[in-house]
């Protein structure tokens, strides 16, 4: 049985036409506390019984002039419990749930997670059209929950790692609206033993790469004038046990879009930090 603590924290600063060419902060800081049990192994892929313990979210958005703060606590039923924004959270807490995990670290499969999507349909006052619940499953389904989870597993090469030897692996993403590539390095830069178990040291390094910068909608195109993208993380692996001990990453996107359409254009800038730190919890 593991459980872990995650927290993120993004910070996004804008100055646009829509915030009246002044520079508007939002942040936001997600902290999930979480179970996970050892379900069943079966040539080399762990199947783990996952249950989210608690949930907490604060939120803030602040321009020159004004400043506005949310709490939400998983713990506490107060007003922003029942908040629509908040319902999936309150749904999933104390259900299992079960995740499929490869001997490399890779998440696959996400399932079972029934009785969560019932107390979230039940929420909404069992209004909902068959439309809606789908949309509901695909906003807060496998691939939402996957990729917070995935975030404690690290993910290993198919050939052997020696000290000081890197790898890589490439994925596409999305920056904000265009289309992009997150290629990501890896690299064994420790080795030690703690209570007789080994511990190894990685540190990792992200590139960002857009794959088009230019998108049009009916009325407007949207084109990237200027970006830079960069990322450092370093966890600390447990290889007797098989687990992320402590990880902890940091990103930042800075762009600056050029939006033009019915003979007007103009610019916008968007500064993007994401913090993100894994602990195991003893």
């Amino acid at each position: 049985v593991f459980r872990y603590g995650m927290t993120a924290k993004t910070s996004t600063k804008e100055k646009s036409p829509m915030t009246n060419n002044e520079d508007m902060v939002q942040d936001q800081t997600i902290s999930y506390f979480y179970t996970q049990e050892v379900n069943d192994v079966v040539d080399g892929v762990i199947t783990y019984k996952v249950k989210f313990d608690s949930i907490g979210v604060v939120t803030s958005v602040s321009t020159k002039d004004s400043s506005l703060k949310a709490f939400y606590n998983s713990n506490v039923k107060d007003s922003m419990y029942s908040k629509p924004d908040f319902i999936q959270y309150n749904s999933i807490i104390s259900e299992n749930f079960f995740i499929r995990v490869t001997g490399k670290g890779e998440i696959t499969d996400v399932y079972g997670l029934e009785k969560v999507y019932e107390k979230m349909f039940k929420a909404f006052g069992d209004t909902l059209k068959e439309a809606d619940k789908s949309q509901i499953k695909e906003s807060f389904g496998n691939d939402a929950i996957k990729s917070v989870l995935q975030q404690q597993f690290q993910i290993f090469p198919d050939n052997e790692v020696v000290k000081d030897s890197a790898w890589t692996r490439s994925y596409e993403t999305q920056l904000l609206v265009f289309p992009g590539r997150n290629s990501l390095s890896y690299k064994i830069t420790d080795i030690k033993t703690e209570n007789g178990e080994t511990i190894l040291t990685i540190d990792a390094d992200l590139a960002t790469e857009i794959l088009k910068d230019e998108l049009k909608d009916k009325t407007v195109t949207y084109k990237v004038e200027n970006s830079s993208f960069n990322g450092k993380g370093t966890i600390h692996f447990n290889l007797t046990k098989g687990c992320v001990v402590k990880k902890e990453t940091t990103t930042k996107i800075d762009l600056t879009l050029k939006m033009s359409g019915g003979g007007q254009s103009m610019s916008s800038t968007q500064n993007v930090t994401t913090n993100m730190n894994v602990n195991i919890l003893k």
